[in-house]
């Protein structure tokens, strides 16, 4: 508190001025509930897309083939739950970083770095050292010397492209981090640029896909050699980035019908994607089919989150917001979960003669999910709590801008 003394008239009584110092106001939190329970459906389907059995139609006649194409169609469209994460992610750290220049004038690129890493790499490398020790104790699940340099080094997408999934199943997921960080390599540099810089970057991104695109196809290149080609998926970081620098914060304010329209016809789009462009089974696919698969899919993601943003909270359920809170250790862990839930089941017959064999089969099918679930749900958040939320703290002293609370 600090006092002056101001020249008063002869006689007056002198009176203090007393001026209060006040403490800066620190900027208010940017977080959106509503966007962890996307998150939430972006790993679910994921989840579906690795967790859904797929079956041999010739051993089937009948109805059941209707149900079990729709199993494959959810099945493969389940994958572009990759994407939207892509979209999401990109979003909110433009957002951030768009705050964060206007807040500062700058964008400090050192402490961006720094809460990727503190966000990123203690479960991914935990994960991975717990996955290189299985594959040495199961050596059905050893993690050859070479991808494991990839997974380090977060080049496990290029690695996969030339040399395919691999024997270790519980690391299927891991190709995604190495794409996503291979992004945030480049983005805060050219947000230093300036929004025009940043728009033009994105724009210039889809030329870039595209001419990915018709090179892979010209070289007869398989859908999965195309899925995790990095310039194909940066597209869906330039969608997202393209929102953020859009609205420049407003949320659309729609009506739940309308919102509900949004989500639906965006999953439509989805199925599309996978059930007449054949965008994720094996084989070869001509440029014009596959670049109109990834545009549906792209168009999808950005209609489901236009459905998601601005949802009120009041309306979103506190168990779903928590679910998207632990999403990246939902999505590290659910193929070790799934892994684990089909060795606690005998070998199924999924050829069953008489319509009980297949109620038995759909049972068993179901008790996997569901176990598999559980179990994700579990470790992941044991590893928020007990692994990564030290580090999340640890990240805010690196944080201009604040989002959702460790």
């Amino acid at each position: 508190m600090a006092q002056a003394i101001l020249a008063t008239p002869p006689g007056a009584v002198q009176q203090p001025v007393i001026f209060h110092s006040q403490k800066a106001q620190p900027a208010p939190r940017f977080y959106r509930p509503e966007l962890d329970v996307l998150r939430f459906f972006a790993f679910f389907s994921v989840f579906l897309s690795h967790g859904l059995p797929a079956f041999n139609l010739r051993h089937f006649s009948g109805r059941i083939v209707l149900l079990l194409r729709f199993d494959e169609l959810i099945k493969e469209s389940g994958g572009f739950g990759v994407c939207l994460f892509f979209f999401l992610s990109a979003y909110l750290i433009t957002e951030l970083l768009e705050r964060e220049c206007r807040q500062t004038g700058s964008i400090r690129a050192r402490s961006f770095y720094l809460r990727r890493v503190l966000r990123i790499w203690p479960l991914y490398f935990s994960f991975l050292l717990f996955a290189v020790i299985c594959g040495i104790v199961f050596p059905v699940y050893r993690i050859e010397t070479s991808r494991i340099f990839a997974l380090i080094f977060l080049s496990a997408n290029w690695y996969v492209a030339v040399h395919n999934i691999g024997s270790s199943a519980i690391i299927v997921p891991l190709w995604s981090i190495s794409v996503e960080e291979q992004f945030y390599l480049l983005w805060p540099w050219i947000s230093k640029i300036g929004r025009k810089g940043m728009i033009r970057a994105c724009l210039l991104l889809f030329p870039v896909a595209w001419l990915a695109l018709f090179e892979l196809a010209r070289r007869n290149a398989n859908a999965n050699s195309i899925w995790v080609n990095s310039f194909v998926q940066f597209q869906f970081f330039a969608l997202g980035a393209l929102f953020a620098l859009g609205l420049r914060g407003r949320i659309p304010q729609l009506r739940f019908r309308w919102r509900l329209a949004l989500m639906l016809a965006g999953i439509v789009l989805w199925l599309v994607g996978d059930g007449v462009f054949h965008i994720k089974p094996g084989g070869t696919h001509p440029f014009a089919g596959i670049t109109c698969a990834y545009t549906s899919v792209a168009i999808g993601c950005a209609l489901i989150f236009l459905g998601f943003l601005g949802i009120p909270s009041r309306y979103l359920p506190g168990k779903l917001v928590y679910l998207g809170k632990i999403s990246y250790g939902l999505y590290v862990f659910h193929a070790l979960a799934l892994e684990c839930s089909w060795k606690t089941v005998a070998s199924l017959n999924l050829h069953p003669a008489s319509a009980l064999g297949m109620v038995k089969v759909g049972a068993c099918l179901i008790f996997v999910q569901v176990l598999a679930m559980a179990m994700t749900i579990l470790l992941a958040a044991g590893s928020y709590e007990y692994l990564e939320r030290p580090f999340l703290k640890l990240k805010e002293r690196f944080t201009t801008i604040q989002s959702r609370a460790a």
